[in-house]
């Protein structure tokens, strides 16, 4: 069995040139018209070898190859075809096109699978289109924890809701039907782009991941007082102070927390941002990544850093509000997704028979894959990214090493679908 890597360059290259921005990287927003061209031309694909093609009640697109035992639970395979503005060509979409690969091998070979295959096209993984917390939309769909009022609430960079949106793309959502009921699926596996340099600058042909780290983000808002640099210092109400204090506190209860988490004050917005004034105004950024899902099961983050806020508005005169940037549904930070051991072993085996360089690498950004983990044995590749570039028109994975992991992809559905 062999990877035609023709093929997977014209997928690429062909669901690249369905962008808003030509010339400009990649531009596939969820419902946009270029999400329907690329959906399309996927159906197209699926078609041609036979698999059952099909949308479900949030847009998601799926094709099945049959097993010798169809009402058994399915293998899912895939990832998500929408980019953010200005993207690349491979985040997502990598992992799509080796899906469809895979099952174009299986076709010409006349493979015989016990367990159904399905593959899945999601065209909403992106947080972008509708703000933080609100991607990995089909996958969220797919398990049941996406909400009715997430769908009425969140606004699009067109001023739309979820649910208009989808409305005007063609479709009423119906969150009860696109839900499959935990058992149907026996395990879901994702190829992506790694989003990082490591694999890169390590030479390592893929990356196998054992666990994605949980997130929590936090919104903190400084309200001082707007004052001349002259202002004496007893009199000051310094937003900026009370931030920076902040952010010293933020590293000090993570540390205190052990070796499961991490997290940082990463972000800041200073009003005015000049040296000649006392800021009246900073909001700031707090990113959390949690390793260990016992690190958090007997503690509140939120009480703590609220405690800490208490103290330095007490110190400082300087009014403060926590804001919890959420994902609706789920705990904040979430706990790590932590990937199927016995896949991965079999795919440590893989890479030794074909000879690729392989290294286990628990980071990265948010992935369906994460969402898919608490409802089904869960794995996840990861190919290597020129220089760490994603989310950008440079973003550049070798077509070679995009082949490598298909390869380690495909040997593991083999196995794994008798």
């Amino acid at each position: 069995m062999k990877v035609n890597l023709d093929r997977v360059i014209r997928d690429i290259e062909t669901l690249a040139t369905f962008t808003a921005t030509p010339g400009n990287g990649v531009t596939r927003s969820s419902y946009s018209h270029e999400d329907k061209l690329a959906k399309a031309y996927l159906k197209n694909e699926m078609e041609k070898i036979g698999l059952m093609v099909w949308e479900d009640e949030f847009s998601t697109l799926f094709g099945r190859r049959e097993g010798k035992k169809p009402e058994a639970p399915v293998i899912m395979i895939g990832s998500h075809y929408d980019s953010v503005v200005n993207g690349g060509a491979f985040d997502g979409a990598a992992g799509v096109v080796a899906a469809l690969e895979i099952l174009r091998v299986f076709h010409e070979n006349n493979i015989e699978n016990e367990y159904p295959i399905e593959i899945i096209a999601m065209n909403a993984e992106e947080g972008e289109t509708f703000g933080p917390s609100t991607g990995v939309s089909n996958s969220r769909a797919l398990v049941g924890t996406l909400t009715g009022r997430e769908l009425d609430t969140v606004k699009n960079r067109h001023g739309q809701t979820k649910r208009e949106a989808m409305k005007e793309y063609g479709l009423i959502p119906d969150l009860k039907l696109a839900k499959r009921e935990k058992g149907t699926i026996k395990n879901f596996i994702e190829l992506h782009i790694e989003q990082g340099p490591v694999l890169d600058n390590e030479k390592r042909d893929i990356g196998l991941v054992e666990y994605l780290p949980g997130i929590g983000r936090y919104k903190v808002k400084f309200h001082g007082k707007l004052a001349d640099s002259t202002a004496p210092m007893e009199t000051r109400k310094d937003a900026l102070l009370a931030a920076s204090k902040f952010t010293v506190a933020v590293n000090q209860v993570v540390k205190s927390l052990g070796a499961g988490i991490t997290g940082a004050v990463g972000e800041m917005e200073i009003s005015p941002n000049s040296h000649q004034f006392v800021p009246d105004y900073v909001q700031a950024k707090v990113e959390i990544r949690t390793f260990d899902k016992e690190v958090l099961q007997n503690i509140n983050l939120y009480e703590k850093l609220m405690a800490e806020l208490k103290s330095i508005q007490e110190e400082t005169n300087v009014e403060a509000e926590l804001i919890e940037m959420a994902r609706i549904g789920y705990p904040n930070p979430t706990p790590p997704s932590i990937m199927l051991k016995e896949n991965v072993e079999i795919m440590e085996n893989i890479c030794r028979k074909l000879d690729y360089k392989y290294k286990i690498i628990n980071n990265g950004t948010g992935h369906d894959a994460m969402i898919m983990s608490d409802f089904a044995h869960t794995n996840m590749i990861y190919v290597p990214s020129k220089g760490g570039i994603s989310h950008h028109p440079d973003e550049w994975t070798d077509y070679e090493d995009l082949k490598k992991g298909i390869d380690v992809m495909m040997h593991l559905v083999l196995e794994i679908c008798k």
